[in-house]
C-alpha cells in the first residue's frame, strides 16, 4: 500500500481568498470561510471513485462533486477494471513485532476528501490504480508521499524535576507571575470564555482534575486515519503519554491553565511510543478540527490552535530531498488554511537550541515560540535561526520548569509534573491568545498575532539566542 496526500498544485502556489465578513463598525461578523472553491479541488474524490476506490470521508457523507453524473456514466463502461482480489497487503496478516499494515477490502484502494484543507488523502492497494489515479490527475495535483515522520519536540531537561504530586493541587497559587498580565486578565474576567482551542497531540486525559469540569470535544486519528476500514472517532479523551494533557494544562487547565475557560478541542494524533506521527494523521486531526470550528454554533467564534509537532531538520535516511520538500509544502499548505479561516496558529519552535529552527515554525504563517524561564532567560535548548530572511521564534513564553497536569494511576490518583520545552511555552501563547481574542472577539486572527507581538516584554540580547518581539504578556 502507498499512501499520497492529493493537493491541488494551485493551492500550494496561492494563498485562497478569504471570505466575505461584515465591516461595519461594531458589527463586523467574521463567519469562518475557508474559500478553498479552487477549480480542480473536487476532481480528485471524482477520479479517485470512478477506478474503483471507496471513499472513507469523514465526518458525513463525501460531498457532492462536480461532473457526478460523468463519473458514474464512466463507473458504467469498459475503460476501467475494478479489481476483484483483496489487496496484497491484506492477504497475509502481519507477524508479531512485524510492521503494522493496514487492514483492507476488495476494493482498489481508498480515500478521505478533506474539503477544508483543500486536500484528498488516498491509500492505493495496487500499483496499477496508483499509476490510473497520477494519469488522470497528475497535471493538476501533487502526489505528496506520506513518507516523512513529524514528532513533537519532547520535553527535556533544564536543572529542576520536581517530583510528581498528588491530589488535585500541591501549589498554593497559580504560578502565571504578574507580569504576564493572566493574574490581570483573571481578574477582571477574562478567562477565555467563548473562544475555540483547538490542540494537535498526544491527546488529553479527560477525567484529570484540571480537566474534568469541562466538556472536551475529542477525537483519535487512528494509523490509518484515511481507512474506511479502522474509522476516526470522537470519543471520551485519553493520553497515555501524559504530553498532550501537559500542553492541555498549560493553556486551559481549570487550576493552572492561563484561559480556564475556553472550549476546548482536542485531536490525538501523535503516538505515546514513538512520539511520532505522519502527514496524513495531521491532516485528518486538522480537517476535524476546521469541521468543528466551521460547526453553525462556532462559525463565528474566535479560535486558535495549538501544533506541538514538526519534520527533522533534514530529510531522514531514506527518505529524498524531492519528497521531503513536498511533504513540508502541504504542511504549509495546511497552516495557511487555519489562516484563511480566521484561525491563530501557535507552533513550538523547537528545542534544538540556537541555529537550528525547523518546520512548521519556519512558515511565515505560523505564530513560533521560544522558550524562556520564569526570571526571563532563555532556555538553552529553545531553538531558533533565520530562515530565508525570517526570524525565528516570533516570540517567548515561559517553558522551564512548568507546572501542569500530566496523568492518573489505576487507582485514580493525579499527578501534576513540571516539564520544559517549547512544547510547553507554544500552550502558554495560544492560552495569551485566547485571552485576547476573548476580550475581542472580532479581531481576526492576524491582527490577533500583531497584538501579541506589538505588547510583547523585550528580552536582553542572548548570546547565540534569538528571542523575536520578546515575552508574549497580556495587557
Amino acid at each position: 500500500m502507498k499512501s499520497y496526500l492529493l493537493v491541488p498544485k494551485e493551492s500550494i502556489e496561492t494563498e485562497a481568498r478569504v471570505g466575505p465578513r461584515g465591516t461595519q463598525q461594531g458589527e463586523r461578523v467574521l463567519p469562518r470561510t475557508t474559500a478553498l472553491r479552487f477549480a480542480v479541488a473536487n476532481r480528485a474524490p471524482d477520479a479517485l471513485s470512478s477506478l474503483g476506490m471507496r471513499s472513507a470521508t469523514l465526518p458525513g457523507p463525501r460531498p457532492p462533486v462536480s461532473g457526478e453524473e460523468a463519473r458514474k456514466r464512466v463507473a458504467k463502461g469498459s475503460r476501467i477494471k475494478r479489481p476483484t482480489t483483496r489487496g496484497a497487503d491484506a492477504t497475509i496478516p502481519p507477524l508479531p513485532g512485524a510492521p503494522v499494515t493496514e487492514q483492507t477490502g476488495s476494493e482498489a484502494g481508498s480515500f478521505r476528501f478533506m474539503p477544508l484543507i483543500g486536500a484528498t488523502m488516498a491509500h492505493f492497494y495496487s500499483e496499477a490504480t496508483e499509476a490510473e489515479a497520477r494519469g488522470e490527475l497528475a497535471n493538476d495535483f501533487e502526489f505528496i508521499p506520506d513518507v516523512v515522520p513529524l514528532s513533537f519536540p519532547g520535553p527535556v531537561s533544564a536543572g529542576q524535576s520536581g517530583p510528581r504530586n498528588r491530589g488535585m493541587s500541591s501549589l498554593a497559587q497559580r504560578e502565571w507571575p504578574d507580569e504576564s498580565g493572566v493574574p490581570l486578565a483573571h481578574a477582571q474576567g477574562i478567562r477565555g470564555a467563548g473562544v475555540l482551542l483547538g490542540v494537535l497531540d498526544t491527546g488529553v486525559d479527560a477525567d484529570h482534575p484540571e480537566h474534568t469540569a469541562r466538556v472536551i470535544q475529542f477525537r483519535y486519528v487512528s494509523l490509518f486515519p484515511n481507512s474506511p476500514h479502522n474509522p476516526a472517532r470522537d470519543i471520551r479523551g485519553f493520553d497515555p503519554d501524559g504530553h498532550g494533557t501537559h500542553v492541555c494544562g498549560i493553556a486551559a487547565g481549570t487550576h493552572h491553565g492561563v484561559a480556564p475557560e475556553v472550549d476546548l478541542y482536542v485531536a490525538s494524533v501523535i503516538e505515546s511510543e514513538t512520539i511520532r506521527t505522519s502527514l496524513g494523521r495531521v491532516a485528518a486531526g486538522m480537517e476535524w478540527l476546521l469541521h468543528q470550528f466551521s460547526s453553525p454554533q462556532n462559525v463565528t467564534r474566535p479560535a486558535v490552535v495549538n501544533l506541538s509537532l514538526g519534520f527533522p531538520l533534514k530529510p531522514p535516511p531514506g527518505i529524498s530531498e524531492a519528497d521531503y520538500r513536498l511533504n513540508q509544502r502541504a504542511l504549509q499548505t495546511m497552516i495557511r488554511r487555519l489562516l484563511d479561516s480566521n484561525v491563530l496558529p501557535v507552533v513550538a519552535a523547537g528545542n534544538s537550541g540556537p541555529d537550528t529552527v525547523g518546520y512548521p515554525a519556519a512558515f511565515e504563517e505560523s505564530l513560533a515560540v521560544g522558550a524562556v524561564d520564569f526570571e526571563r532567560n532563555v532556555a538553552h535548548f529553545s531553538a531558533s535561526g533565520v530562515v530565508e530572511r525570517r526570524v525565528v521564534p516570533d516570540v517567548m513564553g515561559y517553558g522551564v520548569n512548568v507546572y501542569s497536569s500530566t496523568e492518573r494511576r489505576c487507582n485514580n490518583q493525579a499527578f501534576y509534573e513540571r516539564m520544559s520545552g517549547t512544547s510547553m511555552a507554544a500552550p502558554y501563547v495560544a492560552g495569551i491568545a485566547a485571552l485576547y481574542r476573548c476580550r475581542a472577539p472580532d479581531l481576526t486572527a492576524l491582527e490577533v498575532r500583531d497584538l501579541i507581538l506589538a505588547n510583547a516584554v523585550k528580552l536582553p540580547r542572548s548570546n547565540g539566542h534569538r528571542t523575536g518581539k520578546g515575552l508574549a504578556v497580556f495587557r
